[in-house]
């Protein structure tokens, strides 16, 4: 009977041995378990903060667009005011230069006609 009952002790160590073993390994589900749910409950909180930089993101992508579609139109009217004023500046330039020869012209005639007149005054 000794045999058995060592063979019974031989047992209920291996037995006593398991449990420990699957108390371990129960402790190391529960607790990776834990961890798990955590990463979850991080990753959709995560998730979401990146949903909502996204829409931020194409919101200021649509503000920025229009903005510089806003400043090509800018430059275009300040590139055609900018022709504009200079075409003036030369039509105003070009209008005193031949307003400046018309009246030299004129001054001309008028010294011409000046002389014709003490000439005519002269024969009388």
């Amino acid at each position: 009977m000794s045999e058995n009952e060592s063979y019974g002790l031989r047992v209920e160590k291996k037995i006593d041995n398991m449990q420990n073993d699957i108390h371990t390994l129960s402790n190391h589900v529960a607790r990776l378990t834990f961890i798990n749910e955590a990463y979850k409950e991080t990753s959709e909180q995560n998730r979401k903060e990146i949903d909502a930089l996204d829409i931020k993101v194409l919101a200021l992508d649509k503000k920025s667009a229009s903005q510089d579609g806003g400043i090509s139109m800018l430059r275009y009217l300040l590139g055609a005011c900018g022709g504009i004023i200079i075409a003036a500046c030369f039509w105003v330039g070009s209008s005193i230069i031949q307003l400046s020869k018309d009246t030299s012209l004129l001054n001309e005639k008028l010294t011409r006609l000046e002389t014709d007149v003490q000439n005519y005054r002269g024969y009388k």
